[in-house]
């Protein structure tokens, strides 16, 4: 199945290239989609950070998957829960610096986010992340289907 999924992602892939296109239209059409995707990376880490669980449940695909960096993974329902657990206060939760792939209907985005908050004990936290979230385009809007997300170790400086 894994390997038919790569083969279908390269066929898609290959077939939505159209050599008519000229380089403007292609770049117009590139950066409308990096907006695009900006825009729905950042509505879903405001999700994130205001606990919106009926945002999330838009973003996500019912098949959505995440894997962190220790491993484990989750799924959309699983996701929300976690969510709506979630005690931090958010100062903010910013995705920035990405990197957007499309193949057809579906679109690879590798991007870093920053945080930074407090939990309700008064601990105060700083975190950086790096990601991979892979997007698929269903009746006019991005789902997320799968993402992968590692923490970024903190660099002590000696």
């Amino acid at each position: 199945m894994k390997t038919f999924l790569i083969a279908l992602i390269f066929i898609v892939a290959a077939f939505s290239l159209t050599p008519a296109q000229t380089n403007s239209e292609k770049a117009s059409r590139d950066s409308s989609l990096q907006l695009e995707i900006a825009r729905v990376e950042e509505q879903w880490h405001s999700a994130l950070a205001r606990r919106d669980a009926a945002l999330l449940d838009k973003a996500l695909a019912d098949e959505f998957i995440v894997v962190g960096g220790n491993g484990k993974s989750q799924n959309k329902s699983q996701t929300i829960a976690s969510l709506k657990a979630d005690t931090a206060v958010y100062e903010y939760f910013t995705p920035y610096d990405f990197d957007v792939r499309q193949y057809g209907d579906t679109v690879v985005v590798i991007g870093r986010s920053k945080a930074k908050g407090h939990y309700p004990s008064g601990k105060q936290f700083m975190s950086e992340y790096r990601w991979t979230d892979v997007f698929v385009k269903r009746d006019g809007r991005w789902q997320c289907v799968a993402a992968q997300v590692t923490s970024v170790p903190e660099v002590k400086s000696e």
